[in-house]
């Protein structure tokens, strides 16, 4: 009696698709979003809630394969807005190298550090040492990596429409952003800034909502449930 989504937007994609009309509306009221769940090596080193010492002075990190999808180019533009604004930004980009192009042109930017595919406990300590979590990939099925962020307390900047984007409201653990849009995405990174302390002990909070004990719960409850 039950259909389970892993978000929001398959929810969606999936509805207005492939169901007729007449039959949406009933879909969505028996429609239930599960998130996938995350390593539970990142529940149990789950870091603190952090701050920023200097608005003006962060670091900003992504984690993923350089390619066009996870769209890191995007995501210099947006920091050279901000450093135009005055902004001191230092990118940490981390993945398996999969478009040589792309990594030709982001890797002797002089605010940019490239570090390749990495162990989790070396990844744990990257994570820790940055502030927010930038990737607004251009498609996404899911996203582990921005819970994985969100459990060493870095505020996350996802893609509209995608993957992670509905897991939470706007602005609870971060903001999602028009993929392409440079602008939005530094006026984003300006705004978690403003708010930065609360929206890092909120991840901290959060990101229990992707632990696979609490997620198996619910796939039992609802099981447990069909008649």
């Amino acid at each position: 009696d039950k259909v389970i989504f892993l978000s929001k937007t398959y929810r969606s994609f999936v509805i207005e698709k492939h169901i007729p009309n007449k039959l949406k509306k009933g879909i969505l009221v028996k429609s239930k979003i599960i998130p996938n769940g995350i390593d539970d090596f990142w529940l149990r080193n789950k870091g603190t809630s952090k701050s920023l010492n200097n608005q003006k002075k962060m670091n900003i990190l992504t984690v993923g394969l350089i390619s066009r999808r996870k769209n890191q180019l995007t995501t210099t533009k947006a920091i050279r807005l901000l450093q135009k604004k005055g902004y001191k930004i230092k990118y940490t980009v981390v993945g398996k190298i999969k478009d040589r192009k792309i990594y030709r042109q982001i890797k002797d930017l002089p605010y940019v550090q490239y570090i390749p595919h990495t162990s989790k406990r070396e990844l744990l300590d990257i994570y820790r040492e940055n502030d927010i979590f930038v990737m607004p990939s251009l498609t996404e099925t899911f996203g582990l990596v921005y819970a994985e962020a969100m459990s060493q307390g870095l505020p996350v900047i996802y893609t509209r429409g995608q993957g992670f984007d509905g897991q939470f409201k706007e602005g609870e653990v971060g903001y999602s952003v028009d993929a392409m849009c440079a602008e939005e995405i530094a006026s984003k990174i300006i705004t978690v800034s403003n708010d930065y302390n609360n929206i890092s002990e909120r991840c901290i909070n959060y990101v229990n909502k992707f632990n696979w004990c609490e997620i198996r719960s619910e796939y039992e409850k609802i099981y447990g449930s069909i008649k």
